[in-house]
């Protein structure tokens, strides 16, 4: 889902001025437009769906004053507030979660349980550890000092009548889910997967299981992608490996454009002559290669085939996974309807020097160690990107601006790869 803002940034032959990251998240970010087709669904099928409309509460929760724990409900007398220990109280009512109990006399309890509407006239709950059944269990005594309004939940306490308790644009989870139905609703609005296509291009890639022949490489960039596909909740269609040329290439594409909101590659777009991505989606829409200022990742294609965006990765297998994470994941959030689509950071320090300042931005595959405040970042040894095995010995990236050196002990940006895997 594209709208109609021009994305021109130069290609071709036309020598291109290296974007920053800022610039190219930028772009991406205002060219989605948000999705508008939306459903009801049922509460076991809401969880990872995005909610399409504020949700608000009909009811107080919780509706009626209620007992914290199991004890005995007290309708103190004025006297008996605050006073030295030893009172006793006749118990006149039992009152289990789900009934209603008589009205309470001054001086006299009711046992209570936790959950337990509070009976009239009582002014105060004592846990029952710190009751003594007297006279044949007729009676308790408390022997410390009693004040009002001990352990009962007063009506409206989490939640208000007309309160918004969950807004628009809202990844649904599990404790979201659970507010909504403490509210008693059935169904509820979400905006409708978006659907993403993608297909797989290239002599040399083989699917695992198979054996490899000279010049051969296993493909990994489909699994990366339907995976983190699959963590935003997408819905996909996988035309898997496509055949080499340019004809399969066009084929693929108009088979996916009329059904998809999004169409992801990885790899293939370049000016090689054997990359047939690029001049597909030209002749189906437009595409705009931009070279990025940042390591790893410099290459990405945006563009549309007809009126479905179109997002092309790196080939390398770690560029492919940063430049999605960093880009592709923020633009389909947002148009799945998500209000808060970009990545977010957190503050950690550096445990080693950058010696060399370089004119790109780089995002390092790190491990935090927590055992300090704030969290020290140690570096992968190896970062080229192809170096796969980085991605799954690393939680993070760390983000090390343009023309910069530091010593050990720097505060830099950390993005984790456990918020950015979901």
């Amino acid at each position: 889902m594209i709208n109609n803002q021009a994305v021109d940034c130069g290609c071709d032959e036309i020598p291109q001025v290296l974007l920053s990251t800022d610039e190219a998240l930028e772009i991406l970010t205002n060219s989605a437009s948000s999705n508008s087709k939306t459903h009801l669904v049922a509460l076991d099928d809401a969880l990872d769906q995005i909610l399409a409309a504020d949700i608000s509460s009909n009811i107080n929760v919780p509706g009626f004053d209620n007992s914290a724990m199991d004890g005995y409900a007290i309708n103190l007398k004025d006297e008996q507030v605050n006073a030295l220990g030893g009172v006793k109280f006749e118990i006149s009512d039992r009152i289990p979660a789900g009934s209603i109990g008589r009205l309470l006399e001054p001086g006299y309890a009711a046992r209570i349980f936790t959950g337990a509407p509070v009976p009239d006239g009582a002014n105060t709950i004592i846990m029952q550890e710190e009751c003594e059944l007297i006279e044949n269990d007729l009676k308790i005594e408390i022997y410390r000092p009693i004040s009002l309004n001990e352990n009962i939940r007063p009506k409206g306490n989490d939640i208000k009548s007309g309160e918004v308790i969950l807004k628009v644009g809202t990844k649904l989870r599990a404790q979201d889910i659970a507010l909504a139905a403490s509210v008693g609703a059935g169904e509820i609005k979400v905006f409708q997967k978006i659907k993403v296509g993608v297909f797989f291009t290239g002599d040399e890639l083989i699917e695992p299981g198979n054996a490899l022949k000279d010049g051969q490489i296993y493909n990994s960039n489909r699994y990366a992608l339907v995976a983190m596909l699959k963590n935003l909740n997408c819905e996909i269609i996988n035309l898997n490996n496509v055949e080499d040329t340019l004809d399969a290439t066009v084929n693929a594409l108009e088979s996916l454009k009329e059904k998809c909101d999004l169409i992801m590659t990885t790899g293939g777009v370049s000016v090689g002559e054997e990359d047939h991505v690029k001049p597909a989606v030209q002749q189906l829409g437009e595409l705009n290669l931009w070279r990025i200022k940042m390591k790893p990742g410099k290459p990405l294609a945006f563009g549309r085939v007809g009126d479905t965006a179109f997002i092309g990765l790196p080939g390398n297998p770690v560029s492919a996974m940063v430049t999605f994470l960093l880009f592709a994941r923020p633009f389909i959030k947002k148009i799945q309807g998500a209000s808060h689509y970009l990545n977010t950071t957190i503050k950690v320090e550096a445990n080693f020097d950058w010696h060399r300042s370089k004119p790109r931005r780089e995002f390092v595959r790190a491990r935090l160690d927590h055992t300090t405040t704030p969290a020290r970042a140690n570096q992968y040894p190896k970062q080229g990107s192809e170096v796969l095995s980085s991605m799954v010995w690393a939680d993070g990236l760390i983000e090390i601006p343009e023309k910069t050196t530091f010593k050990q002990g720097e505060i830099l940006n950390f993005y984790p790869l456990s918020e950015m895997m979901l």
